[in-house]
């Protein structure tokens, strides 16, 4: 049985980790064949050059989107093209790397050699990813007992796809299904009967029968049949990596309130941020120098631009950027930024644009104003507004600001509440997962973006097709609708 839905995160990891195995492997082989019975003595002066390669190779997958669920789409062609750019990458990296240290660089003929091996071994492997995406999907039930539970079985079918495989409904015993949503399979009674006839690999239902008394015994027996028993926001996070606003309870909250590792939190992820800061300002100086000069010759006034932001447990910090608006952009107090927006200084497209604006916020990361990775903090004033229109919206503040996150590689810039509601979901989805291999994988996903030019018009990993539909389907199923939900919100990217 292939767990299409399994946890993203694991799934990301166990790919990528295949992915460097398999690289290392095919120049094990490649070795063997050169050097015979002394392959060992050619490995221990090549391990650092391989080990940096398989590195390389495994990010360059990431970034090309090969460990996504949108690859299910891609053509073989496509696929095997992205393996082939991904290993000149890693090889471009082990030469130019190790070129000054000759003793380990890798040798012409063991390098052509791994690398005929790597491509076929890497195309083959990723074939096969396509191969079960396309063609093995997880057949699912949904447990009914009111017609807001038909809406919610509604959004599965609407969403199913090419994730999943919407058999048909499962119905309390007092309650008949009064919309076709889909084929009657049977009554909760014949639970275990349905599946096995059924070949089910989940059953979801709603917190509220999920938290039944009655169905405790039937759904143990359940899982432990090897049929996965979870609730709508579940599947959402595992297919969809957001936590839509309208499904969450107050158990959700307590439950992601428990799931992030403190050790990470309170000393890991501080490492990480101070030793990233580091590297980032390392390799990024001459960048900053050229925005600089772009804001200096370009435009009168100061270079940088100060602003107040809110950060973690609401505490307010003075955020510090390159300034990309004229020195008036708001005399007449806080405006929203827009599409093409006219204030900005000549050249100041170009450095927001690519994120150069934003590399001096690396000192408010050094100073534990912000993580490295985490939701983007807003002005106070805008937090006020929001806080009031969004449900759960105070739920962001208690995770440290970041200056890239799970929101901003996944969701484009938004002038809406209703933007700003679904960027929430992947904030509130990164505060559960939060992780130092999450963060990771934030990072490699902000090199595509700035490499392609920024999420400006288009997400680069967008919301899968059906979002429309699961909007109005949630609302439809939650309530009334969030208020004003068209009206502009004050972007935080105002300078």
């Amino acid at each position: 049985m292939n767990r299409i839905v399994e946890r993203h995160g694991a799934r990301v990891f166990l790919r990528f980790l295949t992915d460097c195995l398999i690289f290392l492997t095919a120049f094990v082989i490649g070795m063997r064949l050169r050097f015979g019975a002394e392959w060992w003595g050619a490995l221990e002066l090549y391990y650092p050059s391989l080990l940096t390669g398989a590195l390389a190779f495994s990010s360059a997958a990431y970034i090309f989107g090969l460990y996504a669920p949108a690859a299910a789409t891609h053509s073989a062609f496509k696929r095997t093209a992205f393996v082939g750019l991904s290993l000149l990458i890693a090889l471009g990296v082990m030469m130019g790397l190790f070129y000054v240290n000759f003793s380990a660089r890798v040798g012409r003929g063991v390098m052509a050699l791994g690398a005929l091996t790597a491509f076929g071994m890497t195309a083959l492997y990723h074939l096969v990813l396509l191969h079960q995406a396309k063609n093995f999907r997880e057949r699912v039930a949904v447990v009914v007992g009111s017609e807001k539970d038909e809406a919610e079985a509604r959004l599965v079918r609407a969403f199913a796809g090419r994730y999943l495989d919407f058999v048909g409904l499962i119905h309390y015993e007092e309650y008949r299904p009064t919309q076709n949503v889909g084929r009657v399979l049977g009554s909760v009674s014949q639970l275990l009967e349905i599946a096995r006839r059924e070949q089910l690999d989940r059953v979801v239902c709603s917190g509220r029968v999920l938290t039944d008394v009655a169905m405790c015994r039937p759904f143990c027996e359940l899982r432990y049949s090897g049929v996965a028993v979870t609730p709508l926001i579940a599947l959402f996070e595992e297919i969809c990596q957001c936590v839509p606003v309208e499904l969450i309870t107050p158990e959700w909250l307590m439950s992601a309130s428990g799931s992030p590792h403190m050790f990470y939190i309170r000393k890991l992820k501080r490492g990480f941020d101070i030793g990233a800061s580091l590297l980032g300002l390392l390799v990024l100086w001459p960048f900053l120098l050229v925005g600089m000069a772009v804001v200096k010759l370009t435009s009168p006034g100061p270079v940088f631009y100060r602003q107040r932001r809110v950060g973690r447990f609401g505490r307010e910090f003075t955020l510090v950027k390159l300034r990309t608006m004229r020195v008036d952009a708001e005399t007449n107090g806080a405006t929203w930024a827009q599409p093409d927006d006219p204030r900005t200084v000549p050249g100041g497209r170009f450095l927001r644009r690519y994120r150069i604006d934003e590399i001096p916020q690396l000192w408010n990361v050094l100073r534990g104003e912000m993580s490295f990775v985490g939701p983007r903090p807003e002005r106070p004033e805008f937090v006020r507004e929001l806080t009031r229109l969004i449900p759960h919206y105070h739920e962001r503040l208690l995770v440290q600001p970041g200056i890239t996150g799970w929101a901003q590689v996944n969701y484009p810039y938004g002038a809406s509440v209703e933007d700003a509601k679904h960027k929430l979901e992947y904030d509130l989805y990164y505060a559960k997962n939060m992780s130092l291999f999450l963060d990771l994988f934030i990072l490699l996903d902000t090199v595509r973006i700035i490499l392609v030019g920024g999420l400006r018009h288009s997400a680069l990993k967008a919301r899968p097709r059906y979002q429309g539909d699961t909007d109005r389907m949630l609302k439809q199923s939650a309530g009334p609708a969030l208020p004003i939900a068209a009206e502009a919100v004050p972007s935080s990217r105002t300078q």
